[in-house]
């Protein structure tokens, strides 16, 4: 309505407009006011487990205790993310994807650098709790809040709001609550996979010398032999050592279980964090699937140093494994060399290497030759953005040993194809 049309109309017909428009400022500010001197006093404990997968939602419960001597009712609990608001430092330093491809004003302002930055460096997202019933004094309840962890690692949860509303749900006063400091590690998502098809399998032997994929004895006695220096007195067979006054030892079949090795290509620069972060993945995939009832699998990287991890029968758990992936970073400066010396020191003891690249490269072609040449059965993929791309550079450097690409975005796609 235009003002002209405004000043036209009769006073008694602007009259119920004036007075709708008064009942709406009332409301509003009674609600406002009505919130903003809402207060609560409340301990809350959670009960979380110890580690979460990125991308799936986790709920969980927190115990609460209103600690103030009024009761409390309505109110509604959420945990909030620690701050990701990116350092300068990294704000200048990184750039967004595609970056250049925006217009002078975008690139110039950086908004847009700033609001994916910020995504990234968001560690989860949050789910509010339904309302809380009425909580008298002193009393304590259960409720369930739930959030979904965007990124592995380890989370710091420590900052848990309680969101009061006024009656009429217009306004919310969200006050800070005193809780616990809760720690979750948040391991790497995982792609399901079908059944692995590797070569290898667990085979008994009797006697020999026991490689380092030898796990314990079958219990199955095969046979004896005169005690030799070293033997375990466990082993003696006492009626043989009556019967023939000489000490006599019990033979036990030996089970040998198939050792894999799980090579992580973990030199990234900071645009190709994306890949890194689903080679890890496909790490964790592959970790996740393999019986280690049945075998052992060594992850090996370079982080600083040289690390080997071994999971398996009378090793550590795969859940272990999976920790390690959860924490593991990627390496700006390549120390390919140092890779090399890792994987074919234990390659001896290894069925097969299971080789995961972050891309391709000259320096990536030099170290798979050398792995070949050592002697080992290999099995390689590697992860990249443009399949044509990569075929192209992998024609520039080429390897005898064929290579399996995972599309970034297509990985549970691929894997399925290739495996």
């Amino acid at each position: 309505m235009t003002p002209l049309l405004w000043l036209l109309l009769p006073l008694h017909s602007i009259t119920p407009l004036l007075q709708l428009r008064g009942l709406l400022f009332v409301i509003l500010g009674v609600s406002a006011v009505w919130a903003f001197l809402r207060k609560a006093q409340i301990t809350a404990t959670r009960e979380l487990p110890r580690v979460a997968t990125a991308g799936e939602t986790l709920p969980y419960r927190v115990s609460v205790k209103n600690e103030s001597s009024r009761s409390l009712s309505g109110a509604i609990l959420l945990d909030m993310p620690p701050d990701n608001r990116p350092s300068l430092e990294l704000f200048l330093q990184v750039r967004e994807p595609y970056e250049e491809s925006r217009n002078i004003f975008d690139r110039t302002l950086a908004y847009y650098r700033w609001e994916w930055l910020q995504k990234k460096l968001t560690l989860f997202h949050s789910s509010p709790s339904p309302p809380l019933p009425k909580i008298a004094s002193g009393e304590t309840l259960h409720t369930t809040l739930s959030f979904t962890p965007k990124r592995r690692g380890v989370i710091l949860i420590n900052d848990l709001r309680i969101c009061l509303p006024d009656p009429l749900g217009l306004f919310q006063r969200c006050r800070k609550t005193i809780s616990t400091q809760d720690k979750l590690i948040v391991l790497p998502r995982r792609y399901h996979l079908p059944p692995l098809n590797l070569p290898g399998n667990a085979q008994f032997q009797i006697g020999g010398e026991t490689a380092s994929s030898a796990i314990g004895q079958s219990g199955d006695f095969v046979s004896t032999r005169e005690y030799r220096p070293g033997d375990p007195l466990l082993h003696i067979h006492w009626k043989s050592w009556a019967r023939t006054g000489k000490p006599i030892i019990k033979e036990y079949e030996d089970v040998f279980f198939p050792r894999y090795g799980l090579m992580l290509d973990t030199f990234a620069q900071s645009h190709d964090a994306d890949l890194f972060e689903e080679a890890v993945s496909v790490a964790a995939s592959f970790c996740a699937q393999l019986d280690t009832q049945q075998t052992l699998l060594d992850l090996m990287f370079i982080r600083d140093e040289a690390f080997h991890f071994t999971a398996g029968r009378g090793e550590e758990n795969i859940d272990r494994m999976l920790e390690v992936l959860a924490g593991v970073t990627c390496e700006p400066t390549p120390h390919f060399q140092a890779l090399q010396q890792l994987v074919i020191k234990h390659s001896t003891e290894l069925t097969v290497c299971i080789c995961l690249f972050t891309g391709w490269c000259s320096q990536r072609q030099e170290t798979l030759i050398r792995l070949q040449r050592s002697g080992i059965a290999l099995k390689v993929y590697s992860i990249c953005r443009d399949i044509t791309e990569a075929k192209t550079l992998h024609k520039t450097h080429p390897t005898p040993t064929p290579i399996h690409w995972l599309r970034l975005g297509h990985i549970e796609e691929d894997l399925h194809r290739i495996l």
